[in-house]
């Protein structure tokens, strides 16, 4: 008896870890469907709604915990942690995020009652609705979303135009779900019918795959530098000069090819354009070099002491209209999220203090290109990029610093989500980043250049400006809310089932009392 309580959180421990090696750094994508069915057999069948709760903090603690081991390394060298609390700082965080397959966990169990298939009914429902939370809930933290996990894989990405990376997530897991029934019930039609859903997915992603874009769209010459400057360099006070003259010689040799565009990565220069005449008449010089508009870096200071980690434009003629404040902050890196939580903790970012965040995002424009700019983690919102372009981006870019994250997949994990972006919009999508990896994406999600980490480099090729609105920037928003109302009628309708319960199991106590007292 001992052990078969135990089968349900058991499962979501493995279920978890499978889950987690999906994904970068080892991307074994194929189990993503399969990572999930040991948790939902176990689910399917269980009567605690308490096994089912702590089933899915289990998996949430496994998964993140395998998922993000990075932040150990970026807290203990950047943050002054010692490893103690740099592990500390890792299970908090993976215990706040786990939450939402606790949710899930509860939900799936409080439903239905066991063995009954409105549990697995319920379960892509729940999944698509705690990631949707997850994205908002404490500022958001939309990392390793689950349809990132197949950002090499263009064919199963493509429904994403049209309910976005949140409705690929709904299609993995309802997979997972006719996979587990097969499982329980032994019966060949929920095998067929898992069959059939991927077949149904790959035969959309084909036909979307195939579609014609605008082809007339005018296209765009683009060079895109990562100069592989390491976090370690930057800070290095004595080497600022030696960092800034490389940088700027990289830069130089981008823009001999006079590119229609370029684009420099997050954190490129030591200093900003309002403090430095260096760094102005430098930048107007390369802009002059290449006859091109030149996206870069800066922060963008406000008199009453606020800053801003910003993205600007400079053309031969000096600096363009309009500077791009960023709206997502990163947490750890540019503040602390719960500070009553972690008051341990410290921001990684010392160079300048804590940042303020843009309540809206703003195009940069240069000519007939509106470019959407997402700075470093920001891009990972689905909505950044979705406002952008029904605001009226042709392009959408992503400049980063992901030279604090080490060796354990941050990098990867970063770009998987940068392809998302742009099959969700139907845009092409441009990344530099200062150690990699920076890259040129079409509006298909296929990544047509690619720098990887720690590699210094620049990144030529051609994107091209289109237009139109895929059906997720038109209204993909909606499909989510209808999903996350109807997540929310099965979590009421699961609490108003266990309060039934209660309620007969008080009265069937009281009534056992009475007879009790009669005889």
């Amino acid at each position: 008896m001992a052990l078969a309580s135990l089968r349900t959180p058991a499962a979501g421990v493995l279920s978890g870890l499978l889950f987690a090696l999906a994904f970068p750094p080892l991307e074994w994508a194929v189990l993503l469907p399969l990572a999930l069915v040991p948790w939902l057999v176990a689910l399917a069948t269980e009567r605690s709604r308490a096994r089912s709760l702590l089933s899915g903090v289990l998996f949430g603690l496994v998964y993140w915990c395998a998922s993000v081991p990075w932040i150990v390394y970026v807290v203990t060298r950047f943050g002054g942690q010692s490893r103690p609390l740099a592990y500390v700082s890792l299970v908090l965080l993976a215990a706040i995020l786990a939450q939402w397959p606790a949710a899930v966990g509860w939900g799936v169990a409080a439903f239905a009652p066991p063995g009954s298939a409105k549990r697995l009914a319920a379960f892509p429902v729940l999944w698509l609705a705690s990631e949707h939370a997850r994205s908002y809930a404490y500022g958001g933290f939309p990392w390793n979303l689950t349809g990132f996990a197949l950002y090499r894989h263009p064919l199963w990405i493509q429904t994403a135009s049209l309910w976005g990376v949140y409705g690929v997530g709904l299609l993995v897991t309802a997979m997972s779900a006719l996979l587990a029934a097969a499982v329980l019930w032994r019966r060949a039609r929920w095998l067929l019918a898992a069959a059939g859903l991927a077949l149904a997915a790959a035969a959309t992603g084909a036909l979307l795959l195939r579609a014609e874009g605008d082809g007339g769209a005018p296209s765009l010459r683009v060079a895109l530098l990562q100069p592989n400057v390491s976090q370690e360099a930057r800070l290095d006070r004595e080497r600022a000069a030696e960092t800034y003259v490389d940088v700027l010689t990289q830069a130089r040799a981008a823009a001999a090819d006079r590119p229609d565009l370029l684009v420099l990565p997050e954190s490129a220069f030591p200093m900003y354009w309002q403090g430095s005449l260096l760094l102005r008449r430098d930048l107007t010089d390369l802009a002059a070099r290449c006859g091109c508009p030149v996206l870069f870096n800066d922060v963008d200071l406000e008199p009453d002491g606020r800053h801003y980690n910003a993205g600007r434009i400079v053309t031969p003629d000096g600096l363009a209209e309009g500077t791009y404040r960023k709206v997502h902050l990163v947490p750890f890196g540019e503040f602390v999220p719960l500070p009553e939580l972690f008051f341990f903790a410290r921001q990684v970012s010392t160079e300048i203090g804590e940042f303020s965040a843009a309540r809206e995002p703003l195009l940069l424009a240069a000519g007939t290109t509106r470019i959407g700019l997402g700075i470093c983690y920001e891009i990972l919102y689905p909505v950044l990029g979705w406002k952008q372009v029904r605001a009226g981006a042709n392009l959408l870019a992503t400049i980063s610093n992901d030279s604090w994250y080490g060796a354990a997949g941050a990098q990867a994990q970063h770009f998987a989500g940068v392809v998302l972006r742009s099959v969700e919009n139907r845009r092409f999508l441009v990344r530099s980043a200062i150690t990699g990896i920076s890259g040129i994406v079409d509006d298909r999600g296929r990544i047509l250049r690619e720098l990887g980490r720690d590699r210094a480099g620049i990144i030529r090729g051609s994107v091209r400006l289109l237009s139109g609105r895929s059906p997720w920037t038109r209204w993909g928003f909606a499909f989510s809310a209808i999903v996350d109302a109807a997540a929310v009628a099965v979590l009421l309708s699961g609490l108003a089932r266990w309060r039934k319960e209660r309620r007969g199991a008080r009265r069937r106590t009281a009534d056992s009392g009475k007879l009790a007292d009669e005889t």
